[in-house]
């Protein structure tokens, strides 16, 4: 069955369906029901996804396959969560000595990075904060961001480059602007261009080593996530790690059983079937407030693809869907009105933990109220749209939880590129804007 087939298929089945749908992971579980799957449509894609053998396709890329085809390339990223890799163990080793050079020399960290880069650390220092560690994020290129930081004592501070190429314009001349070309011998780097490091003047024992196979948007695993280590230390990194490979072992079970392939089902469905054109992710945890933004970069330059990843050929379907997205209970207060009235309809997940707070009852309250409508109301100004959903629960805000949730979604944006037939781990839209940024430059 070809993938046009399949959704010609599906369309002719009715959307309307009671199936009580629920899966768990480890630390998440996942309610579909209120997206009314039917029985008929589950079977359909189920079968589907038999055919074209999508666990096995994700185990071999798991296990390092080559995979990115345009570039020759496998994903690595994997191993940086699996305890029995090499990449696991030298990654350790690599952390544990950094971590005690920086926080035995040093009182703060300046942390130069931008794209996957910023977002993973940004995302892990909202979540749990630097633990009362100095820690100072800088992205982007334009100085009003940093210009506080230019005219202080930077002695006691050490500085961590991120960049895969290390040549990210932003990343070097954010760092060049701060420090005027000093510091060196107070800088890291975390690079799979450890050769391009050295010439720089960052000493060799301060380069941390980034497999040249790990994407950027996938490299929250790697040494990337120095930040957390630092404030929180290696066994919280450590969980972090287990929470992703316990979501990669769910990834291989079947479909009933398999969070982020139910979920990459619902994504198509939305998309393909119903014709949604965006994807809206609402957190009701504080600490994740910022996970749509993660979410956005991982989902949208993965499958912002328009041909097939074997020929080049154009598709003549729909791929990924934008993001967006927002903290909850704030959003409630801005968007929510068109989510309730407007004439768009969006593939909705609302992600929380359980607790006994004002965010959970809210967050128990907007899917209620998304669910049930207001059948009762006789005045069409007050009439709401029910809306398909999923929600989303995690046990705590815990390095293992969260770990497990970014994993699920990578997972979900893999078994995505299936379904499309599609490369998640190329860029080439991305290396165009920086190839001619280059060339602003040298006018």
């Amino acid at each position: 069955m070809k993938f046009t087939d399949l959704i010609m298929k599906a369309q002719n089945i009715s959307a309307k369906g009671n199936k009580d749908l629920h899966i768990s992971c480890n630390k998440l579980s996942a309610d579909q029901s209120a997206f009314n799957f039917s029985d008929q449509a589950i079977s359909l894609f189920e079968t589907y996804i038999e055919e074209n053998k999508f666990i096995k396709k994700f185990q071999n890329i798991r296990n390092g396959q080559l995979c990115n085809l345009t570039e020759n390339r496998s994903a690595s990223h994997f191993q940086y969560r699996d305890r029995k890799s090499n990449l696991y163990q030298k990654n350790i080793e690599v952390l544990s000595n950094i971590v005690e050079q920086i926080n035995n020399n040093y009182e703060e960290v300046i942390f130069f990075g931008i794209g996957g880069s910023f977002l993973g650390p940004m995302l892990l220092n909202d979540a749990f904060s630097t633990n009362g560690k100095k820690v100072i994020f800088v992205t982007g290129s334009d100085p009003n961001e940093y210009m506080g930081l230019m005219d202080t004592d930077l002695s006691k501070t050490a500085f961590v480059l991120a960049s895969k190429s290390f040549s990210t314009i932003e990343t070097l001349s954010s760092y060049e602007h701060i420090t005027s070309g000093q510091h060196l011998d107070n800088t890291f780097a975390i690079t799979a261009s450890a050769t391009k490091a050295q010439d720089y003047g960052i000493k060799e024992n301060h380069i941390l080593p980034l497999d040249v196979n790990t994407g950027g948007r996938f490299s929250i695993w790697s040494a990337i996530n120095l930040a957390f280590c630092l404030c929180h230390g290696l066994d919280a990194y450590k969980a972090f790690l287990e929470g992703g490979a316990a979501a990669d072992k769910n990834a291989t079970n079947k479909l009933s059983e398999n969070l982020a392939l139910s979920l990459s089902m619902q994504d198509v469905y939305a998309n393909n079937v119903l014709g949604m054109e965006t994807s809206l992710l609402l957190n009701y945890d504080w600490n994740l407030r910022n996970f749509y933004q993660y979410a956005q970069q991982l989902d949208m330059e993965s499958l912002g693809k328009s041909v097939n990843q074997h020929d080049g050929t154009a598709l003549d379907y729909q791929t990924g869907m934008i993001v967006w997205g927002g903290y909850g209970p704030r959003s409630q207060h801005s968007f929510y009105q068109h989510v309730f009235q407007g004439t768009k309809d969006s593939n909705l997940y609302l992600i929380s933990t359980k607790n006994d707070h004002l965010n959970y009852k809210q967050f128990l309250g907007q899917t209620k109220s998304l669910r049930d409508g207001n059948d009762f109301e006789n005045d069409t100004h007050k009439q709401v749209n029910k809306r398909k959903f999923t929600t989303i629960l995690l046990d705590d805000i815990s390095p293992e939880s969260i770990g497990e949730l970014i994993a699920v979604w990578e997972n979900k944006t893999i078994f995505n590129s299936m379904f499309w037939d599609i490369n998640p781990f190329d860029q080439w839209g991305v290396e165009l804007g920086k190839i001619n940024t280059k060339a602003e430059l040298e006018k």
